[in-house]
C-alpha cells in the first residue's frame, strides 16, 4: 500500500506539470481515473501505468511553438523601435539585451512583454522631454511609439474580466493629445496586466488543489475499498473453513447413524445452516462494495465536472488567442500558425500557393479628420467584408495596423489577380460616412506566388515589396511579384 501511495503521489505531479498542455491527455486523465478504480492486481496496474506513459509520451510540444510565436511577435515589435533614430543608448542596450534573451515559458513570455512595454513607457518619456527641445523633430518618433503601443495592446492576452478596461484604455491612448500622457498610460496597461496575471495563477492554483485534494480524496476511499476487500476474503476463508468443518461432523455422524430418517434429518439442517451462512454473507458483502462505489463514483463525477469546467475556459481562452481583438478575424498568431500547414502542404503535395498584402490607402488621414473611433469603425468593417468575400480555403488574417495578410491556395496567378482586384473593388464600393460625409476608401494589394525554394519569410518580403510597388504607383491596385523560379504546375 505503501507503494500505490508514493505511485499516486507521483501521477499528481505529472498529472499537475501536463495540465493545459494538450487536450487530448487532459481527456484521458478522466478515464484514467475510471480504470485505475477497477483495478485487481498487479499485472492490470502494470498494463494501466504502461498505457499512461505512452500517452504521456504522446504529447506533442506545442508550447515551443507558441513561444516561437511569441517571441517573434517581440521581436518585430524590438526591430521597429530600433529603427527610433533618438533613442538614448540605455534604451538601445535594453533593446539588444532582450532581442538575444530568450523566453522558455508562457509566464516568461508574458514578462518578455511587460519588459518590452516598460521600455516603450522610457521611450515614450524621452521622447515627451525632448519634444519640449525639439517638437517637430520627435512628433514622428512619438506617433509612432504610440501606434506600436496600440498594437502591443491588442496582441496582449489578458483576462476576461479586463478587457473592456484594457479597450477603454487603448481608446484613450488613441485619442490623447498630450503625450506626456502616454507613461501614465503604460503605467496603466502595465497594472491591468499584472493584475490578469494574478488572477489566472491564483485561478490555476486553486484549480489544482482542489483536482489533488479530489485525487487524495479518491485514493483513500480506493485504499479503504481494498481493505474492506481483504477483509471479505478473510471472512470468506473463515466461513469455507467452517462449512468444511460442519461437513467433517456430518459425515462422522452419518457413520454412526443408523436410523435413514434421522440422517435426513441432518442432513437436511446442515444444507439449510450452510445456505443460511452464504447468503448473509454475500447480501452484507453486497451492500458494503454497493456503498462504497457509489461514493466513489460521486467523486469520480464531481472531479470530471470540475475538468469539464476548466476545459471550457480553456477552451474559450484559446480562441481568444486566436482572434484580433478590434476586427474580430484572425490575429498575427494563427495566421503564423495556418501559413506553416499551408507551407508544409505546398511542399508536399506541390500545389500553387499564392499570398497577398492588402493595406488601407491613407489610413492616418482618416484617424487625423475622424478621430482613432473612425478608423476602428474602417478596420473593422472593412476585415468583415474580407472575411465574407473569400473561399472557404482561403485564409485571411490582420497582420497589424492597417495591414491583412491572405492565403490563397490551390489558384494560378491569373485567378489570383482576378479575386483580389474583386475585393479591392468590393472594399472600394463600402459606402463610409463620417460626420455627414461620404468617403470612399481603397486599398493597395501586393501579392505573389510560392515557388520550391521559398521559405515564408522570403514570399512575405517578395509580397511586401509588390505592396511597396502598389503605392508607389498611385495606390488603389494590385501588383504582382514575380517569383526567381518557376511555381509547382499541379492544380487540383
Amino acid at each position: 500500500m505503501a507503494s500505490s501511495l508514493a505511485l499516486l503521489e507521483l501521477l499528481q505531479q505529472l498529472f499537475k506539470r501536463h495540465y493545459r498542455q494538450d487536450k487530448a491527455f487532459d481527456k484521458y486523465q478522466i478515464k484514467f481515473l475510471k480504470k485505475f478504480q477497477n483495478i485487481s492486481n498487479d499485472e492490470e496496474e502494470a498494463a494501466l501505468l504502461k498505457e499512461c506513459s505512452k500517452q504521456l509520451s504522446a504529447i506533442p510540444n506545442a508550447l515551443e511553438d507558441k513561444l516561437s510565436e511569441g517571441r517573434f511577435i517581440s521581436r518585430h515589435s524590438i526591430r521597429q523601435l530600433r529603427q527610433v533614430a533618438s533613442l538614448s543608448n540605455s534604451i538601445k542596450s535594453k533593446l539588444n539585451d532582450m532581442q538575444n534573451s530568450a523566453a522558455y515559458s508562457v509566464i516568461e513570455h508574458q514578462v518578455e512583454l511587460n519588459d518590452l512595454i516598460k521600455i516603450y513607457q522610457k521611450a515614450v518619456i524621452e521622447l515627451s522631454q525632448r519634444s519640449m527641445q525639439s517638437d517637430c523633430d520627435n512628433k514622428n518618433d512619438v506617433a509612432f511609439i504610440n501606434k506600436e503601443l496600440q498594437q502591443v495592446i491588442l496582441e496582449l492576452d489578458i483576462g476576461e474580466s479586463h478587457v473592456k478596461d484594457l479597450e477603454k484604455l487603448r481608446i484613450k491612448i488613441c485619442n490623447e493629445d498630450d503625450h506626456s500622457q502616454l507613461p501614465y498610460h503604460c503605467l496603466q496597461v502595465i497594472k491591468l496586466i499584472i493584475k490578469s496575471t494574478r488572477e489566472e495563477r491564483t485561478a490555476s492554483r486553486h484549480f489544482l488543489y482542489m483536482l489533488n485534494d479530489n485525487l487524495s480524496e479518491f485514493y483513500s476511499n480506493f485504499s479503504k475499498t481494498l481493505s474492506s476487500t481483504e477483509a471479505g476474503f478473510v471472512q470468506q476463508k473463515e466461513t469455507f473453513i467452517s462449512i468444511e468443518s460442519n461437513a467433517q461432523l456430518l459425515k462422522q455422524q452419518s457413520e454412526e447413524i443408523q436410523d435413514l430418517a434421522n440422517l435426513r434429518a441432518h442432513i437436511k439442517n446442515y444444507v439449510s445452516e450452510v445456505q443460511h451462512v452464504i447468503t448473509a454473507q454475500e447480501k452484507k458483502k453486497e451492500q458494503k462494495f454497493r456503498h462504497k462505489f457509489q461514493s466513489m463514483v460521486r467523486q469520480i463525477k464531481k472531479l470530471q465536472n470540475e475538468t469539464q469546467s476548466y476545459q471550457k475556459t480553456l477552451k474559450q481562452q484559446n480562441k481568444q488567442l486566436h482572434v484580433d481583438f478590434l476586427t474580430k478575424i484572425s490575429n498575427r498568431a494563427a495566421w503564423s500558425e495556418r501559413l506553416e500547414i499551408e507551407m508544409l502542404r505546398f511542399k508536399t503535395y506541390q500545389k500553387r500557393l499564392n499570398i497577398a498584402i492588402i493595406d488601407i490607402d491613407n489610413f492616418k488621414r482618416i484617424n487625423d479628420n475622424f478621430g482613432h473611433l473612425a478608423g476602428d469603425k474602417v478596420l473593422h468593417v472593412i476585415a468583415q467584408t474580407l472575411q465574407k468575400s473569400i473561399r472557404k480555403n482561403d485564409y485571411i488574417a490582420r497582420f497589424g495596423g492597417e495591414e491583412f495578410t491572405l492565403l490563397l491556395p490551390e489558384i494560378t496567378e491569373q485567378q489570383s489577380a482576378y479575386v483580389l482586384n474583386k475585393l479591392r473593388e468590393r472594399i472600394k464600393n463600402i459606402p463610409f460616412k463620417f460626420k455627414n460625409d461620404q468617403v470612399s476608401i481603397t486599398v493597395s494589394i501586393g501579392y505573389t506566388s510560392f515557388c520550391e525554394s521559398d521559405d515564408t519569410e522570403v514570399a512575405f518580403e517578395r509580397a511586401d515589396n509588390a505592396l511597396y510597388q502598389a503605392k508607389h504607383k498611385g495606390r488603389d491596385q494590385v501588383v504582382f511579384a514575380e517569383p526567381n523560379i518557376k511555381v509547382f504546375d499541379k492544380v487540383q
